[in-house]
């Protein structure tokens, strides 16, 4: 009995230490990437405003601190919901933000992939490459368009 618990003890550090989350994350982003070959800087974003729809797929409380003026709330685990109430619709000039590009990209997949989305693009380096750029943000302080600086 003894040597069944060590043996069970074992195989189970063993299988936990021996997974690393990054791999999860790597290929996440390797099979969003089959489904989306649009991104966008924030440069062309900022030319662009009027043309596209911005999606911002954070959640809540991060798109009311700081986000693209303009930009419409849809967290990525609500797409579904989105789309099947008209919110987004697949032949919409898309382009999705988060914070640094991976839900954003992640989102775009689902989009493509699941919804035959054809438009869509991803905010390359998200909200945090947009600020770093020095563009305005909007917020609910009501302050107005902000520009916020990274030291």
């Amino acid at each position: 009995m003894e040597l069944l618990k060590t043996l069970l003890v074992t195989t189970l550090a063993t299988s936990l230490f021996a997974y690393n989350p990054l791999d999860g994350v790597k290929t996440q982003k390797a099979e969003a990437l089959k489904y989306v070959k649009s991104f966008i800087t924030p440069a062309q974003l900022h030319k662009k405003l009027d043309q596209v729809k911005i999606v911002d797929v954070r959640e809540g409380s991060e798109f009311m601190a700081g986000r693209i003026k303009n930009s419409i709330l849809i967290p990525r685990g609500t797409l579904y919901g989105a789309v099947k109430k008209g919110k987004i619709k697949p032949n919409e000039n898309i382009v999705l933000v988060c914070r640094t590009g991976h839900r954003a990209l992640l989102a775009g997949a689902t989009l493509n992939k699941f919804y035959k989305f054809k438009n869509v693009s991803i905010l390359k380096g998200g909200i945090k490459a947009w600020i770093e750029a020095g563009y305005p943000v909007a917020n609910n302080l009501k302050l107005g368009d902000v520009k916020i600086i990274l030291k």
